[in-house]
């Protein structure tokens, strides 16, 4: 597709329209109080795979060499993208943090049902290659390509996935992403949710085109789309690079009734140092789950709020209604600096979803600038490494007195729940500074609950632990309002370690103990990265209502790889 050649910087509302029926491209820039629009065709997406007995009937595809080296040498994902350069946090200092109080931790598995270890870098380094940090995804459903349709957990992380029993036990063993989407190219950011309404599964990761492979400025990303049901399984590409000329990153999922929505933020230019906003990727629900030949998609952006590009235009995950709606925070300034403390949250609305299959009027993207509280920008968090070295077959292994939080922008999943007299309100949160009386400045985590219908935070708050950071939050809240809150916490006296609390009670449970600092090769020559996260993840089991939580933690030693040791732990709560 086309790229559009102006972005257009929005104001406190606006308005971005596709209309399927145009057949050039065009964007103008408006005014800061006014509205938008942009039009485009809708583009045709090929079926690139198809297997009739689901994931176990793909061919197994190797990681091209673009992507990862054949003899497996370590090697960081791509530098953590942000409008002002890699490692952001390294500078913030915490001021203006909230002053909260402090909640008590405890090690414990009261109201956990089930809980296992995940995947981690060992098996990351077996299947495809030793990669950093450990971006997770994770859903729960009934899977109807396996006989007898078990209740399934599926764990996709960095460049490997594997499907659980609720137990732990494996249904289908550890296979490399290439695999799974079929495409040698794909390898970061990866997410996975499933779909009640159409009892199907859909994963998404970062790829390149399967017939050319990255342009030497890796500026033609696609993302990728695996859509698992009772058909069986299929694959697909959709552009991100406004037609080759960006780097869309950090694709994040979600859906209405009618369309699947990738949105991915866009580094441009050669050396990816032009930030243009985030953009969207409208697809056809219908058409993917019928896993038709082709299915049809339009590209909305890229978009900004209130004069600034948008950076992590997180969607809801199944409105159930018509509308597909995002949220976004403000980590950065419109120079590209960091936001020392944001209080704004981007309230966004797309409209006439269906208009993408049928054709019949189009998509229309509405957005707000709402009110929050302050959530100041994340601090290194201190752990139990002691910043020595090691070396492992000739690299610099090293022991990380801080953990990197990256920064305040929205990772986690936007869930939703009903809300009476009309609407949805959709639940989110985020790494934020947070001071306390007599303590230090530690990293916690900000929560928000969002009314669609009055396009207003409705509840928020803040969880903080006592002596630790917390990092990496992710939140769901059932139908019936149980929410619970989960994320690594870490301190120079705790291992980082998955944990959560349910909100609205006091205390925080440290589910398992992390087995000793965070060792990896990023920190040194030729990477200067320190790297944990990017996601944890909280998400129903449709089936019986108990929520999943996963995150990042450090695993037995057994579990150790030489060039990093993190791990990831899934568990639930009745």
């Amino acid at each position: 597709m086309k790229r559009l050649a102006i972005i257009a910087a929005l104001g406190a509302a606006g308005v971005f329209s596709l209309a399927p029926t145009v057949a050039s491209s065009a964007a103008t820039t408006t005014p800061a109080t006014a509205s938008a629009s942009y039009n485009t065709t809708v583009a045709h997406a090929t079926r690139t795979d198809v297997s009739t007995t689901g994931v176990k009937g793909f061919a197994h595809v190797a990681a091209s060499t673009l992507i990862e080296s054949a003899s497996k040498a370590p090697r960081a994902l791509t530098s953590t993208k942000s409008p002002a350069g890699p490692d952001p946090a390294a500078s913030a200092s915490g001021s203006g943090a909230a002053t909260v109080s402090r909640q008590a931790t405890a090690k414990a598995k009261t109201g956990v049902t089930h809980a296992f270890d995940g995947l981690n870098d060992l098996t990351n380094d077996q299947l495809y290659g030793a990669l950093t940090p450990p971006d997770q995804g994770l859903c729960v459903g009934p899977d109807h390509t396996v006989t007898g349709v078990p209740d399934a957990v599926w764990e996709i992380v960095n460049n490997v996935a594997e499907e659980y029993t609720k137990s732990g036990g494996v249904i289908t063993p550890a296979l490399n992403t290439p695999t799974l989407f079929q495409d040698p190219y794909t390898f970061s950011d990866p997410r996975c949710l499933f779909d009640p309404s159409t009892q199907s599964f859909y994963f998404t990761e970062i790829g390149f085109p399967i017939a050319s492979g990255p342009n030497s400025t890796e500026t033609n990303t696609v993302d990728d789309l695996l859509i698992v049901n009772s058909k069986g399984a299929a694959t697909y590409q959709f552009d991100s690079s406004l037609g080759g000329q960006c780097l869309g990153d950090q694709p994040k999922t979600g859906f209405d009734n009618n369309a699947i929505v990738i949105s991915t933020d866009e580094y441009c230019g050669s050396t990816l140092s032009n930030y243009e906003g985030a953009i969207i990727d409208v697809i056809s629900k219908s058409q993917a789950v019928s896993e038709d030949s082709t299915v049809n998609y339009g590209v909305l952006g890229p978009v900004g709020l209130s004069g600034d590009p948008v950076v992590g235009l997180d969607p809801a995950i199944n409105t159930g209604t018509s509308t597909a709606y995002f949220l976004n925070s403000v980590p950065f300034l419109s120079n590209g600096n960091n936001n020392p403390v944001g209080d704004t949250l981007g309230l966004w609305s797309l409209t006439d979803t269906e208009s993408i299959t049928t054709g019949n009027g189009s998509p229309t993207l509405s957005s707000t600038a709402i009110s929050s509280e302050p959530y100041a920008f994340p601090v290194p968090a201190p752990s139990t490494g002691n910043g020595s070295t090691a070396t492992y077959n000739g690299t610099t292994i090293t022991s990380e007195a801080t953990l990197n939080p990256d920064d305040s922008r929205l990772s986690a999943p936007v869930n939703v729940t009903p809300a009476s007299g009309g609407g949805v309100n959709l639940w989110t949160s985020l790494d934020t500074a947070l001071a306390s009386s007599g303590a230090p400045t530690t990293d916690g985590a900000a929560w928000f609950e969002v009314s669609t219908a009055k396009k207003k935070v409705t509840k928020q708050g803040y969880v903080a632990a006592q002596g630790a950071s917390l990092l990496y939050p992710a939140v769901y809240v059932s139908p019936k309002g149980t929410g619970e809150i989960v994320y690594t916490i870490t301190s120079p006296d705790i291992n980082p370690s998955p944990a959560y609390n349910v909100l609205g009670k006091s205390g925080i449970t440290i589910v398992a103990n992390g087995s000793g600092p965070h060792w990896s090769f990023s920190d040194a020559a030729p990477y200067f990265e320190p790297r944990w996260g990017d996601y944890s993840w909280a998400g129903p089991d449709p089936e019986t209502g108990e929520i999943w939580l996963a995150t990042e933690y450090i695993p037995p030693t057994s579990e150790w790889d030489g060039y990093d040791n993190w791990g990831t732990y899934l568990f639930s709560v009745g």
